[in-house]
C-alpha cells in the first residue's frame, strides 16, 4: 500500500490550490473524479462561470493572471436585478469576469507541481484510521484500492463524502443548483439575477456563454426542484426571455451557511476546505475566493506545524468566518421583499 504524507479529495480551486501551496518536501496524492488533463469532461462543474470581484482579489493575492483562452464572450458590466415579488428591474455595474469553467479548473490544476501525484478518474470511498494513519478507500475503473496517509484533506464540494464519513449530521441548509444551457436566440447585454419567493428563498441566475446563455436556480432541498425551475422559464417570458429547447442540464448541491457556525473544519488529522467546510457566500454563492483563501490557509498551518496543524488552521482562517458573518448583515437587503422595494425605489446602487 502506497503511503502519503497529504491525500486531498478533490482537484478543482481548492485541492489544487491547496497542493500548490504545500512545501514542496510533502509527498501528496490528489484524488479527482474528472480527468482535468484532457477534453471534454463529463462530469462539467455546474457553475456559472463568473469570477467575482472577491475571487479577483484572491487570484490576485496569489499573483495569478488568467489566460485568455478561458476567457468566454460576452465580458459585460452590467447586473440586471430582476424582481419578481415587486415587479421592479433594476440595473447595477458590477464587474465579474466570464470564463469557461472547466478551462479554470484545469489551468489551476495546471499549476500544481509535477511532483505532486494524482489519481483521475476515482472516487473517493471512504476511511479508517489504523496505527495513526488513515486507510483511504478509493475506486478507478470499477477497481477497488487503498492508499495510506498522515492527513486526509475534504476539498470535494457541497456533497462531500469526506465530510460524511467524517460527520454525517453536519450540513447548513442545502440548495439544489439546476442549471440548463441553451442556444441564444438573441444578444443579452447583461447578466441576470432573479428574486422570485414564489420559486426560491434564494435566486436565479441568466448568463450568455458565447452562442449559449445559462438559466439557472437554487431551489431549496426538498422543494419540487424541476416544477419551479420551470415556473421560473416561464414568468421570464414577460422580461423577453425565450430559451427554446435546452441542449443540456447540470445539477449539483449547494450549502448556504446562516452564520460562522455553520462552518466546520473538520477534526483530528482530517480537514475540510472551500465548500465541503462550508465556504460560501449566504447571498451570492460565491464560493471560489473561499475555495483558495481556506486552501492557502491550511497549506500555511500544515507547513509550520504538521502535527498540530488544525489548531493553527482554526486561528488562521477566523477572517473568512467573520466574512461570512459580514455578508449575512447584507442578506436582508438582498432578500427581504419589503426592503428590496425599498432599496429598489430609492435606487441604490444602481445605474
Amino acid at each position: 500500500m502506497k503511503h502519503y504524507d497529504i491525500v486531498i479529495i478533490g482537484g478543482s480551486v481548492a485541492g489544487s490550490t491547496l497542493a500548490r501551496e504545500l512545501d514542496s518536501n510533502q509527498k501528496i496524492l490528489i484524488v479527482e473524479k474528472r480527468d482535468l488533463r484532457v477534453e471534454p469532461s463529463k462530469l462539467i462543474k455546474n457553475c456559472g462561470g463568473l469570477i467575482a470581484p472577491d475571487a479577483q482579489k484572491a487570484l490576485a493575492k496569489f499573483g495569478l493572471s488568467m489566460p485568455k483562452d478561458i476567457l468566454v464572450s460576452p465580458q459585460m458590466f452590467c447586473v440586471k436585478s430582476i424582481d419578481f415579488d415587486n415587479n421592479m428591474t433594476r440595473d447595477y455595474q458590477r464587474h465579474y469576469i466570464n470564463v469557461d469553467r472547466e478551462l479554470f479548473d484545469r489551468w489551476l490544476f495546471s499549476l500544481v507541481p509535477q511532483s505532486v501525484d494524482s489519481s483521475f478518474k476515482t472516487r473517493f470511498r471512504g476511511f479508517t484510521h489504523k496505527d495513526d494513519r488513515y486507510i483511504v478507500e478509493l475506486t478507478k475503473d470499477g477497481c477497488r484500492f487503498e492508499v495510506s496517509c498522515d492527513i486526509l484533506v475534504g476539498a470535494d464540494g457541497a456533497n462531500s463524502k469526506v465530510k460524511k464519513s467524517l460527520h454525517p449530521t453536519h450540513t447548513p441548509q442545502r440548495y439544489v443548483s439546476i442549471q440548463e444551457w441553451f442556444k441564444l436566440p438573441k444578444p443579452i447585454h447583461s447578466f441576470g439575477a432573479v428574486f422570485d419567493s414564489e420559486v426560491s428563498d434564494f435566486y436565479s441566475w441568466i448568463i450568455p456563454k458565447d452562442e449559449y446563455v445559462i438559466f439557472g436556480s437554487a431551489i431549496k432541498e426538498g422543494e419540487d426542484i424541476q416544477k419551479l425551475h420551470n415556473l421560473q422559464k416561464q414568468k421570464l417570458k414577460k422580461y423577453g426571455f425565450e430559451f427554446g429547447k435546452a441542449i443540456k442540464k447540470e445539477g449539483c448541491y449547494l450549502l448556504r451557511p446562516n452564520s460562522s457556525q455553520d462552518i466546520y473544519l473538520g477534526e483530528n488529522s482530517i480537514a475540510l476546505i472551500g465548500e465541503a467546510a462550508s465556504f460560501i457566500s449566504p447571498t451570492s454563492a460565491e464560493g471560489i475566493s473561499y475555495a483558495m483563501l481556506s486552501a492557502k490557509e491550511l497549506a500555511k498551518a500544515i507547513n509550520t506545524d504538521s502535527q498540530n496543524f488544525m489548531q493553527l488552521y482554526n486561528k488562521n482562517v477566523k477572517y473568512l468566518k467573520k466574512n461570512i458573518d459580514k455578508k449575512m448583515l447584507k442578506y436582508p437587503f438582498m432578500y427581504n421583499t419589503t426592503i428590496r422595494k425599498m432599496i429598489f425605489k430609492l435606487r441604490v446602487g444602481a445605474l
